[in-house]
């Protein structure tokens, strides 16, 4: 064993929350990690998140993924350091998100959203008590969601600071190698050669070329992009799921302090699915006739807009549908997961560890001295540090 030999049971590849989330899961289940991760940490879809915990109540019919349902308490849980990751260091933005239903003539989407009030998620608004942004007569109903809002960089922070020894930028410009060894996995990265009984692909838009690398071609990936709207200068903050006739949101917004006591309100949405098939000049025009209909009490007369454009990366499902919960498949010493949303990053984590266990992996060798020849990564800046184009 050379002075840059690392020897641990786990490799992770991806540094972003899910990764992040598992590299401690692993640990606390007495199993020795690392995450080696390509850039800054959470570039991707995890910085690109809107750090919305969601709980499934916006989700019904086709749309449900039951998994969601117990998300909130165990986000919770973590972020008030009492269970699973201490992420007490971490900044909760809201402790529950606002849903507004306009007048419609469609009873559907009320029916649905009355199922997560009898299981007490959601709490519906007198008239009087609603933000000032929305209108202000009786028409409509306001609802409170369970669904903390949490800021994606001091999270993806407080992750790494758990385990910041074990958790390590691959080279610029250098892919790592992969290698079957002793029923294991040998990983190259520059000048660290490190040997693992199993190697785990956590690199969101990036497993698609370790899966070729790791001769697991047979699993087939897709993409579902987005064209997020950002907004500069908002005065207030609003945390909020504006629905239509759809099942989803036409317009979700998340605020985000910018510093000099304003706001970037995020918004995703049916609008950023949509926005796809737009140039980002006609997303913007729309955004803003849809938001200004919508929050008809919103001031946007000092806003400057933008947009960013995400790939949401995850496993070919049936006929292209998103898959219903977090993913976790294995060949040999290979397993590959995506959590398919921020929120569901736990759950990758129990199924992967429930499969190590499967197996009876038993927990072995520890020297990660090698690890320092390769440098601490950063953490990656949220969309609007990163938007250039403003209007």
């Amino acid at each position: 064993m050379t002075a840059a030999d690392v020897r641990v049971d786990v490799v992770i590849i991806g540094g972003g929350i899910a990764g992040l989330w598992l590299l401690d899961t692993l640990q606390d289940a007495g199993y020795s990690a690392l995450v080696l991760n390509k850039g800054a940490l959470g570039q991707g879809q995890s910085i690109a998140a809107q750090g919305i915990i969601h709980g499934g109540t916006k989700y019904f019919g086709e749309s449900a993924v039951p998994d969601l349902a117990p998300m909130p308490e165990r986000w919770r849980a973590s972020l008030t350091g009492q269970k699973g990751p201490d992420l007490s260091a971490a900044t909760a933005l809201a402790d529950a998100m606002l849903m507004w239903v306009p007048p419609q003539p469609a009873g559907a989407i009320l029916t649905g959203f009355a199922k997560g009030m009898m299981r007490r998620r959601m709490r519906k608004r007198a008239a009087g008590d609603r933000p000032s942004v929305l209108p202000q007569d009786s028409s409509g109903d306001l609802l409170d969601v369970d669904e903390a809002v949490i800021d994606v960089p001091s999270v993806l922070t407080a992750l790494r600071n758990l385990h910041s020894e074990r958790v390590r930028a691959l080279p610029a410009g250098d892919a790592p190698r992969l290698a079957e060894h002793d029923g294991g996995m040998e990983i190259t990265a520059g000048p660290a050669k490190i040997y693992a009984q199993r190697l785990i692909l956590a690199a969101g838009a990036g497993n698609e070329k370790l899966l070729a690398a790791a001769g697991m071609k047979e699993i087939a990936c897709q993409r579902r992009p987005l064209r997020q709207i950002i907004i500069r200068g908002m005065a207030q903050p609003i945390y909020l799921h504006c629905m239509g006739l759809n099942p989803k949101p036409l317009a979700t917004v998340t605020s985000h302090p910018d510093g000099a006591g304003g706001y970037y309100w995020y918004v995703g949405g049916l609008l950023a699915e949509q926005g796809v098939a737009q140039t980002p000049e006609q997303l913007i025009a729309t955004a803003k006739g849809e938001l200004s209909q919508l929050l008809p009490g919103a001031d946007f007369s000092k806003a400057a807009w933008s947009t960013f454009h995400v790939d949401r990366a995850e496993p070919t499902g049936h006929g292209g549908l998103r898959p219903s919960s977090a993913i976790a498949r294995r060949k040999g010493a290979v397993i590959v997961g995506w959590p398919t949303k921020l929120a569901l990053a736990p759950v990758l984590g129990d199924k992967i560890l429930a499969m190590l266990r499967a197996e009876a992996l038993h927990p072995g060798a520890d020297e990660i001295g090698g690890l320092a020849a390769l440098p601490a990564p950063g953490i990656a800046p949220p969309p609007w540090r990163e938007a250039r184009q403003w209007s």
